[in-house]
């Protein structure tokens, strides 16, 4: 491996409508704003790539952002890429979208622990992998209850469409997949332990590995509940809940505008860190449609923005981003009219008033693990890694609204011509505004030691690097 390669995998949590699509959408142009460059994936590569996101989830026909469904994940519901900014350096990143109800059951997150660590303590002999190539050179994993396991004793029966996207596979639906893309196994199976096997759950078709449990059930007799309890409650997020486990960052997401906040989301992460012993990802908020926030103070912002002189286009893009955080503080701190006091209440709630409520006691927590200080509690400032987002807004700063035809297709009319936002910006990802994601991205790569020198030293000289981060131990490599 490069000595100069770094591993990230982002876990974005949320309930429906909260922003996870839209956060993940401002997050890849941010990338390409911080100037990292895609390179080519390997065939084997166990991800989705980016590209494939936009693809999944805008509608080309509108240019609408299709919502997130109930799906059955599985490696390839991830999107990933490998970045490359010179230096012989790189960066490969994977992200999940993970949906709140993962959490909620705090008796199914304590079963699916049981489950793991008795997974974690099989022998050889349960799992066996098996390794089936295409000839185009595209590779599946599987784990198979047997070494002589045959796909010869189950018939071929295609789940296609929405059942295969909703509904994990039987064996005999993972037989017609082999047989409709060409298949061929390769290589002698050999036997696996269940730590291995959890360690690298992410490069083997989910499916098989549900199959694998249920045949060998009779290896975790004595756990809290039957089998079809399993398969109704815990199942269902096994993959979701492992992931967590090794993601470098989690993101819960936030809605500015919905009823109800993501504080007990929060507190149900909480509840799932406090299970985690060796290993806590840093944790950020994210709140969503900030734009409702910087409507008012447009031209205000446009003026600060073109102030900025001297600077490069990120130096710049902070100081107005910091402006803004500095002016919500004050209205939050004032109590000010200002400011709706839904939104500000809102915001309230889902940051927490004190240590041990809501996003303040899972930051702590996160800290924790890290060895890193706990921020003071301070019921009216925001504590370190709380982001306002604004996806509808270009980096003019032109922001856009939902068109009348198509909520979820977002349009500006500057009086001369009406623009698409997913058009305008995808034809220069670099037109877009990334409020408040830019922020958050450099925040994740800086607790990762990964953020690029260049763009650290206009951080460190910024009201944001001070204001909404922690500092990261370490030096920052030049990634």
């Amino acid at each position: 491996m490069n000595p100069l390669s770094k591993h990230l995998s982002i876990a974005v949590v949320g309930a429906p409508s909260c922003g996870k699509s839209y956060l993940l959408y401002d997050l890849i142009h941010a990338f390409h704003v911080l100037g990292y460059r895609p390179q080519q994936l390997p065939l084997d590569y166990p991800y989705s790539s980016f590209g494939s996101f936009f693809y999944d989830t805008f509608n080309a026909d509108t240019g609408g952002m299709r919502g997130t469904e109930v799906y059955a994940c599985r490696p390839a519901n991830h999107y990933g890429a490998h970045f490359s900014r010179g230096f012989g350096s790189s960066l490969w990143v994977n992200f999940l979208n993970i949906p709140g109800e993962a959490f909620n059951n705090l008796e199914a997150v304590n079963n699916y622990f049981e489950l793991r660590r008795r997974i974690d303590r099989v022998k050889q002999g349960m799992f066996w992998l098996a390794t089936y190539y295409t000839p185009s050179g595209q590779m599946l994993r599987l784990v198979l209850p047997t070494r002589e396991f045959n796909f010869a004793n189950y018939p071929v029966i295609p789940l296609t469409g929405r059942a295969r996207h909703t509904e994990y596979m039987r064996w005999e639906n993972i037989h017609a997949v082999i047989k409709q893309d060409g298949y061929v196994e390769q290589g002698v199976r050999r036997s696996v332990t269940g730590k291995w096997l959890m360690k690298n759950l992410h490069e083997v078709m989910t499916d098989s590995v549900l199959l694998c449990l249920q045949a060998g059930w009779g290896m975790f007799t004595g756990l809290p509940e039957d089998l079809t309890y399993y398969e109704e409650r815990v199942f269902k997020h096994f993959y979701t809940l492992s992931y967590c486990q090794n993601a470098t960052d989690l993101i819960v997401c936030d809605n500015l505008l919905a009823s109800e906040s993501s504080a007990a989301l929060s507190t149900a992460v909480g509840h799932y860190l406090e299970q985690l012993h060796d290993h806590a990802p840093h944790v950020y908020l994210a709140f969503r449609n900030a734009d409702s926030l910087l409507r008012n103070g447009t031209d205000d912002y446009k003026r600060a923005f073109a102030s900025v002189t001297g600077q490069d286009d990120i130096a710049r893009r902070n100081q107005v981003y910091a402006t803004f955080i500095s002016r919500l503080l004050e209205a939050l701190e004032s109590e000010s009219e200002s400011l709706d006091k839904d939104i500000a209440e809102h915001i309230h709630l889902g940051v927490g008033r004190s240590l041990g409520f809501a996003f303040r006691e899972l930051l702590s927590m996160s800290l924790r693990h890290s060895g890193k200080q706990t921020p003071d509690a301070d019921d009216k400032s925001l504590p370190p890694h709380v982001y306002f987002t604004a996806t509808p807004i270009d980096a003019s700063l032109d922001i856009y609204i939902n068109d009348p035809t198509d909520v979820t297709r977002f349009m500006f009319d500057d009086g001369q011509k009406v623009k698409s936002f997913a058009r305008e910006v995808n034809a220069d990802m670099a037109r877009h505004g990334c409020w408040g994601s830019l922020q958050l991205l450099q925040d994740l790569l800086a607790q990762n030691n990964c953020l690029p020198r260049s763009v650290s030293k206009i951080i460190d000289s910024s009201p944001v690097g001070a204001q909404n981060t922690v500092s990261p131990g370490g030096d920052n490599d030049n990634t």
